[in-house]
């Protein structure tokens, strides 16, 4: 059957690129440091228990930090070796994992609302329109004074996992649009060697829900 549109056919191929990686990445992905990786936005993340969304949730790596404090997380990954790999390195009674993907996220429907939403390193993998699709559908995720922390990628990815390019001033006004308001932008180094020597940076993007949504 025909794919519903370009960008379907774009996130397949990605998908795909993310399912024939092998164990050597599951391992290398895995044993990165959260303190390390978020260590731009640490500070913001909720201090009390609460709900957590976890978007490319890969190993479950992030998501079984965040168990760690207490919080419940749904982690949201569409490959299944990787959400494999999660369950069996992860196997937290407080992390939920659905086959899903974005923009959409259509398994999720009408969930609850998340006190915080990670996009760690996912929306890249999008094409620039299904980009502002997917941060309209995450702001309409979060409680009134949710976060929304997002990392953004800058290079090119390997051919078998394409990276778009990410219009970061672009992006912030959609969220603003959807009622988010910026609380914090850092422009980071990779902290994978192999990265910096590729020339990769990222920016970290921190919103918070606001109570009412400013129409245009």
């Amino acid at each position: 059957m025909a794919k519903a549109d370009a960008t379907e056919t774009a996130t397949d191929a990605v998908l795909t690129g993310y399912a024939g990686l092998g164990a050597d990445w599951i391992t290398r992905s895995d044993g990165l440091s959260c303190d390390e990786i978020y260590a731009p936005v640490a500070d913001l993340l909720p201090d009390e228990p609460g709900r957590i969304l976890d978007l490319g949730a890969a190993t479950g790596r992030d998501a079984s930090w965040l168990a760690g404090r207490g919080h419940r997380i749904v982690a949201v990954e569409p490959v299944k070796t990787l959400r494999d790999a999660g369950q069996r390195l992860h196997p937290h009674e407080a992390i939920d994992w659905i086959d899903d993907r974005l923009p959409l996220l259509d398994q999720l429907g009408a969930a609850p609302r998340f006190d915080c939403v990670l996009a760690n390193g996912v929306l890249h993998h999008l094409e620039q329109d299904a980009q502002h699709e997917a941060v309209r559908r995450l702001a309409g995720l979060l409680e009134p004074g949710g976060l929304l922390i997002a990392s953004l990628r800058h290079g090119a990815g390997p051919l078998n996992r394409r990276a778009w390019p990410i219009d970061v001033a672009a992006l912030i006004a959609t969220a603003e649009i959807c009622g988010m308001e910026l609380s914090r932008r850092v422009e980071k180094g990779s902290i994978q060697p192999e990265n910096r020597d590729a020339g990769i940076t990222w920016t970290w993007l921190a919103l918070v829900r606001r109570d009412q949504v400013r129409h245009l």
